[in-house]
């Protein structure tokens, strides 16, 4: 049978961040053989700084600023699934095809500067499942079952979703989960009209969920404020689906790794 060696790295995303050390298991395995995981947060904020910083930020930033922050891993070929037990009721019927579109994003790179499409990793919906995520209520990674499965369930406060992904020796994903909390916060996948409150944009929030999977990590939240990677995100705001150059740069960038 064989064993791996699992290390996880939590990081949680707001204006600031947090990074716990690595845990190591201890085991007999090969260096092959070995997987890890990491676990991202990403998490609300109340609006004002996170606005204000957006406003301020040119809109010629977003496809001139060039930053990005890689990790250690990069997807390849991934197959995703979703579970659709637990979405909130007002966007039941449009929610996966915000996940989808998300996902597309990164896939192909798509932005707002006008940059050709990549091609350098292919994400495959594979339907439904009723697998659950591998997260808990607590944020935490439960264990890899090597699916990648997108759902629904409760999180921490202040914890709008939460992913758990895997890769391998050689840094390719070879599984990622993601759990987007129906609790605590409203979702849209339209912006209403006049929007006010704690209403959170889904395919906002997933294309940086999925940007993470994709092997990126933050930018500086103020001097990048037009990137999707910043760590933190406002009510309401939809600036953000698609990519900014910098966003667009990292994924170029994850392909020569």
């Amino acid at each position: 049978m064989r064993r791996s060696i699992t290390t996880l790295a939590a990081t949680t995303l707001a204006a600031a961040t947090v990074i716990l050390a690595g845990q190591p298991v201890t085991s007999q395995a090969t260096a092959d053989d070995q997987v890890y995981v990491v676990a991202e947060a990403f998490t609300y904020d109340e609006g004002d700084a996170v606005t204000a910083a957006i406003t301020a930020a040119s809109a010629a930033t977003e496809c001139t600023d060039t930053t990005y922050a890689l990790k250690t891993w990069k997807v390849g070929t991934l197959n995703w699934l979703y579970n659709g037990a637990g979405v909130p009721a007002n966007i039941a019927s449009t929610a996966l095809g915000a996940i989808t579109a998300s996902t597309n994003t990164v896939a192909k790179g798509t932005n707002r500067c006008g940059l050709a499409n990549l091609t350098t990793s292919t994400y495959t919906y594979g339907g439904t499942t009723t697998l659950k995520p591998q997260v808990s209520a607590t944020a935490t990674c439960t264990g890899n079952d090597n699916k990648s499965v997108t759902g629904w369930g409760t999180l921490p406060t202040k914890v709008l979703a939460y992913t758990c992904t895997y890769y391998n020796a050689k840094g390719v994903v070879i599984a990622s989960d993601t759990l987007i909390d129906n609790v605590a916060y409203t979702w849209f996948t339209t912006k209403p009209a006049n929007c006010t409150g704690q209403q959170y944009d889904l395919e906002t929030t997933l294309t940086h969920e999925r940007l993470h999977t994709a092997g990126l990590g933050h930018v500086d939240q103020t001097n990048n404020a037009t990137q999707t990677m910043t760590p933190a995100s406002s009510p309401c705001d939809t600036s953000r689906r698609l990519l900014g150059a910098g966003d667009y740069a990292g994924l170029k960038a994850l392909a020569t790794k």
